[in-house]
């Protein structure tokens, strides 16, 4: 897969992970019997993914990254049958070798998922850095992707990514959680208090308004699997290896209907980023939230969820446009 193969090295991933470290056409429904609930599944090259379905009603969504967004985005699931699963070597998947945390083995473990759910063509909705991952499916298997969410997506260039350098993210650490968190690490502080303290000390990067960061609950501290290691192997590749990633050309294949909605306060990934998608795919619109950051959906979750379920019922959602 060229579009896949094209992502390459990460290093604002990496760098926000060392951070951490340091700190519309007809749609089947899943087949029943093929994984209803939750449950796990196994991968030919190897290892299972974890997933929950939620909903019984209308078309099918995927969702990578459930112990992330499964809570934050069940509203979905109300007119929807949604599946969130997990990517290899993360939540509750199984985990796995560097050598196995690929973006050509992501790309074809989401297509190991879509056969075993037995679904013909299906919706995506990628958040945050699983807006690669949902892209570069819909770029692989453009017929296999009716609708394509993504929603403050990591920007589809390396170099887009890497020149972005907001001073609020500096400006907006809690200087004193950043010294428990120091504290915390040094002492051999449990891995569940160092994640929430983490969040903790910088929240605020990840909201527009800076109250807002209260409202962060990083409810997936508490799953083993997401550890800092995890968090690094799984993109450690990307780090790793030389040149860079630029999905620009494949994206130009993805027939998917798709959204981009981007917030304006995102100082993790940058908002020319969502912009750049949506002048890549085409037909896309590009909706912007504004005074929103990273974490929207959990800033303001009917600002995110609200166009999502339009979108996703078939229309465009007020303030979308062509890029």
């Amino acid at each position: 897969m060229r579009q896949a193969s094209a992502l390459r090295a990460a290093t604002p991933l990496f760098v926000f992970l060392t951070v951490l470290s340091s700190a519309c056409g007809a749609q089947e429904k899943p087949a029943a019997g093929a994984g209803a609930g939750k449950g796990w599944v196994p991968l030919p090259s190897g290892g299972r993914l974890y997933y929950e379905v939620a909903g019984t009603k209308g078309d099918t969504i995927v969702v990578p990254g459930a112990v992330f967004w499964e809570s934050a985005l069940a509203p979905l699931a109300q007119n929807h049958t949604v599946i969130f699963y997990d990517l290899l070597g993360r939540g509750r998947s199984d985990t796995a070798s560097a050598s196995r945390i690929a973006m050509d083995s992501i790309v074809a473990d989401l297509e190991t998922l879509r056969k075993f759910f037995r679904v013909d063509r299906m919706n995506l909705v990628g958040v945050s850095v699983n807006g690669l991952v949902t892209a570069a499916y819909a770029a692989a298997y453009p017929d296999r992707v009716a609708r394509l969410a993504l929603v403050n997506p990591i920007a589809p260039t390396a170099e887009s990514q890497s020149s972005y350098h907001p001073p609020e993210r500096t400006a907006r650490i809690d200087s004193s959680a950043q010294r428990e968190l120091m504290r915390l690490r040094e002492s051999g502080g449990s891995r569940e208090a160092v994640c929430r303290q983490f969040w903790k000390a910088s929240g605020g990067w990840f909201v527009g308004d800076r109250a807002a960061a209260s409202r962060l609950n990083p409810t997936w501290c508490t799953v083993p699997n997401e550890t800092v290691d995890a968090s690094l192997l799984w993109l450690g590749y990307l780090s790793s290896a030389s040149g860079s990633w630029d999905l620009t050309a494949p994206a130009h294949s993805i027939k998917a209907q798709t959204l981009v909605v981007r917030a304006e306060r995102d100082y993790f990934a940058n908002p020319e980023g969502g912009k750049a998608w949506a002048a890549a795919i085409p037909g896309a619109r590009l909706l912007t939230l504004p005074g929103l950051g990273h974490l929207a959906v959990f800033e303001k979750p009917d600002a995110v969820i609200t166009p999502l379920q339009e979108f996703l019922a078939g229309k465009w959602p007020a303030g979308a446009a062509a890029p």
